[in-house]
């Protein structure tokens, strides 16, 4: 090829060229300002998009912040009502102990009472039982030791004594009823003091009483009569009773 056709088909091609590298730095450029465009969108909405996530996680924050310090307000509101409540429960059992203990102490004041009462009580039935045994025993030894001679003599002996006392009684403040006479002896009166006797009752009372007495071993001796308001117990038995009650009196004394 000569230089001539060359030279003319470079007049050509180059002006072919420069517009094509012109349309293609066009394309570039537009395409680059178009992807930078769209590049400094993204990042826009990018930074918009974290500055809301940051604004909600800082509310979010807030709001566990508050929901926090709301249940430690809660938390502690609840340990001061438990403590309150400790307390009241505290206080409660402390005043259920002592009236546990004040209703203790009056329930054993009221048992060592009772206790006392049924001691004393006991005490009470066994001297009188111990008063009753000792008559008994002293009975028993009486009837062992004393012959039926013996007996009959000290009865007559006791009947004397009444005899006596009866006659130096103020016969002003006894009233006899005749119709209330009764007499009991442990044996029969002998006819002497039965007249005696009838003869005071007369002389003294102006009583005309005919002396029948009931005979009752039991007395041992001596004798028992109710005229009217008078009654006297002169028998041998009450004697003993009477002595017993003496003895019981000098040995707690």
């Amino acid at each position: 090829m000569d230089l001539g056709n060359l030279s003319g088909m470079l007049r050509i091609l180059i002006p072919l060229v420069l517009l094509h590298l012109t349309v293609l730095v066009g394309i570039v450029f537009f395409l680059k300002k178009m992807l930078l465009g769209d590049t400094m969108n993204a990042i826009n909405r990018l930074k918009q998009v974290e500055a809301e996530v940051k604004k909600k996680e800082q509310s979010i924050r807030q709001e566990i912040e508050g929901h926090k310090k709301e249940f430690e307000a809660k938390q502690k509101e609840a340990e001061e009502k438990l403590q309150e409540q400790r307390e009241k429960s505290e206080e409660e059992l402390a005043r259920t102990r002592e009236q546990m203990l004040a209703e203790a102490g009056k329930e054993s004041e009221k048992i060592m009472a009772t206790a006392r009462k049924n001691e004393e009580r006991l005490r009470t039935q066994i001297a009188q039982d111990m008063e009753e045994k000792a008559v008994d025993y002293g009975t028993e030894v009486f009837k062992l030791v004393f012959s039926e001679e013996m007996n009959a003599e000290l009865n007559k002996h006791f009947i004397g004594e009444l005899l006596d006392a009866l006659d130096d009684l103020d016969a002003a403040s006894i009233t006899v009823d005749t119709d209330d006479v009764q007499f009991t002896t442990s044996h029969a009166i002998v006819p002497e003091q039965k007249q005696r006797l009838e003869e005071l009752l007369k002389n003294k009372f102006g009583a005309e009483i005919k002396v029948e007495e009931k005979i009752d071993e039991e007395l041992l001796g001596g004798m028992i009569f109710k005229l009217g308001s008078l009654e006297i117990d002169g028998s041998l038995s009450n004697r003993l009773k009477e002595a017993s009650a003496e003895v019981k009196k000098t040995a707690h004394a």
